[in-house]
């Protein structure tokens, strides 16, 4: 009996330690194993004969202790083992999950930037024709670049936007039509001072003519005084002005189809320029020397032609000078002084010197941004100067715009003080005409490929030929089908079409050369091919469109 008891007490100490075991954290996803080595442990134990021992029953009482402890420990000692290995699998777990989710965060973020990307490039790419790069790694040395078989890339997304900006149109509350332009569009506002005691308002507006069909800049001057009538015929003189720097003049007529008595003078559209005063003051854009010699430069430039027809701008200033992104720049608004007749009479030599002085003007506006410029002196106001970043030769230049340096200005002056910049603006000039003609014979020949499908198009798959309703599946003509399909109609191992635009390019100028290399024709069902050449494919798209053009006419039965 007292064995027995011991064998419960010793079975309860277990069932204890399991329980402990059981309530730890780290084993509560699995306490069916608990109690599973719980039971087992305890029936073992029940199951065990009991041992009688033939001795003092003090002597067996000890044993009996010493051996339920021993148990007992090492059970115990299992139990902390067991959960001890269980604590560090649930900690490696935990750390494994955690890396899990840090990995799945940063593929959802590249993911993110990745379809962003590739959203900007899709709109940067929102146009009817684009050339793709092959991988880095596909290069041959024998491979063309893509620009070999495209005008430039930065040339063309320029010209594309120029002309995006050139065709659309600004929803406002214009008129649509005013004398001969129609579909108007805001562009600009500003205020121009034609003399030293009065200003006008005025605004840009984009229309496109009904005689030409071209672009134009309308400048609009509101509220006209009908008892000072303009002088229209002033702006007769301005039209033989031609300079590179000077938006030239067309036209200047009044109209009432903006609800006032408005005169509009008419000059040539520049896309996407706008007036330095918006570009370089309004949008506090950083300013450095080189800039400036290039703009003063210029605009020297536009005032030695306009000068040479002896007429004056008198509306010179930072609202009336317009500049592209590209750094080109232009006098506008001009004539306009005289047309409002704001001078009646005037010394054209002092209306020279006046223009020259207004650029330097200019310069102690766009100087007086930065604070290194201005310096303070104390009992005056303070004084607009070129910072220690300009050279001596451009401080030289704005004290002789400014007649600090003598009171008459001289444009061979102006070019002298310039030295070798002007040497600069004529590189920059020239390297932009090599460019443009560099482009322009990459795309002078795309004509003849372009009349080249056309004549593939007007012979294959007719169906109205008054010699033969399969005359474009007989014949030579049929070589031209297999020939078009080959081009056009390529097919990858798996299936897919193939869009290659140098595949098609380069086969269309082989087919315009005439030339002696052979290529193998397939028909659709893949049961024959022709080996032919590209001069025998030339002579058979001649003599069919030679064909089609001196057919007769169909005899049409009643």
């Amino acid at each position: 009996m007292a064995t027995v008891s011991k064998q419960k007490s010793l079975t309860d100490r277990v069932q204890s330690s399991a329980k402990l075991r059981a309530s730890s954290p780290a084993f509560q996803p699995s306490p069916s194993k608990v109690r599973q080595k719980t039971v087992a442990t305890a029936s073992t134990i029940a199951d065990k004969p009991p041992t009688v021992v033939c001795t003092h029953r003090n002597s067996s009482n000890g044993s009996a202790n010493t051996n339920a402890n021993a148990n007992a420990n090492a059970s115990s000692r299992d139990v902390k083992d067991e959960h001890q290995d269980l604590s560090a699998k649930a900690v490696r777990n935990d750390n494994a999950i955690a890396q899990l989710q840090s990995g799945i965060a940063k593929t959802h973020i590249s993911l993110e930037a990745q379809q962003a990307s590739d959203k900007a490039k899709d709109a940067a790419n929102d146009d009817d024709f684009f050339l793709m790069e092959p991988a880095p790694g596909n290069n041959k040395e024998y491979m063309k670049p893509v620009g070999h078989f495209a005008i430039d890339e930065g040339l063309r997304r320029m010209l594309t936007e120029e002309t995006r900006m050139t065709d659309h149109v600004v929803e406002s509350e214009l008129p649509f039509q005013v004398h001969n332009y129609h579909s108007l569009s805001p562009l600009e506002t500003v205020h121009v001072v034609y003399n030293m005691s009065g200003s006008v308002t005025q605004h840009e507006i984009k229309a496109q003519s009904i005689a030409d069909g071209n672009h134009y800049s309308l400048h609009r001057i509101p509220s006209l005084d009908p008892a000072k009538g303009p002088n229209l015929g002033a702006i007769d003189s301005w039209r033989v002005v031609n300079s590179p720097n000077v938006a030239r003049v067309h036209e200047a007529f009044t109209t009432r189809a903006f609800g006032d008595n408005s005169l509009v003078v008419v000059y040539d559209y520049k896309p996407m320029a706008s007036s330095l005063k918006h570009t370089l003051v309004d949008n506090r854009a950083p300013v450095t020397e080189a800039l400036l010699w290039s703009i003063v430069l210029q605009v020297v430039s536009g005032l030695r032609a306009i000068h040479a027809a002896g007429l004056a701008v008198h509306t010179l200033d930072l609202a009336t000078v317009s500049m592209t992104p590209t750094g080109r720049v232009y006098l506008n608004s001009c004539g306009l002084a005289d047309v409002l007749g704001a001078f009646a009479s005037y010394n054209i030599e002092a209306a020279l010197q006046n223009d020259l002085h207004a650029v330097g003007n200019m310069l102690v506006v766009i100087l007086s941004m930065n604070r290194e410029n201005v310096v303070a002196v104390q009992g005056q106001s303070p004084v607009v100067m070129p910072g220690p970043s300009f050279t001596t030769d451009f401080k030289e230049l704005f004290g002789y715009l400014n007649r600090r340096l003598t009171p008459v200005i001289a444009i061979d002056d102006i070019l002298r003080l310039a030295g070798s910049r002007v040497f600069l603006e004529l590189d920059a000039a020239r390297r932009e005409t090599d460019l443009l003609s560099r482009n322009l014979r990459l795309e002078m020949a795309n004509g003849r490929l372009a009349r080249l499908v056309c004549k593939i198009s007007f012979i294959t798959e007719r169906t109205d030929s008054v010699m033969d309703p399969e005359w474009s599946e007989t014949g030579d003509r049929y070589l031209i089908k297999l020939f078009r399909d080959y081009v056009f109609h390529l097919v990858s191992e798996d299936g897919r079409p193939v869009v290659d635009m140098a595949h098609v390019v380069g086969n269309l100028n082989k087919l315009d050369a005439g030339s002696a290399e052979r290529v193998m024709l397939m028909s659709r069902d893949e049961k024959s091919c022709l080996v032919v050449s590209y001069a025998e494919l030339k002579r058979c798209i001649d003599a069919a469109y030679q064909e089609l053009l001196n057919s007769q006419p169909k005899q049409w039965r009643n």
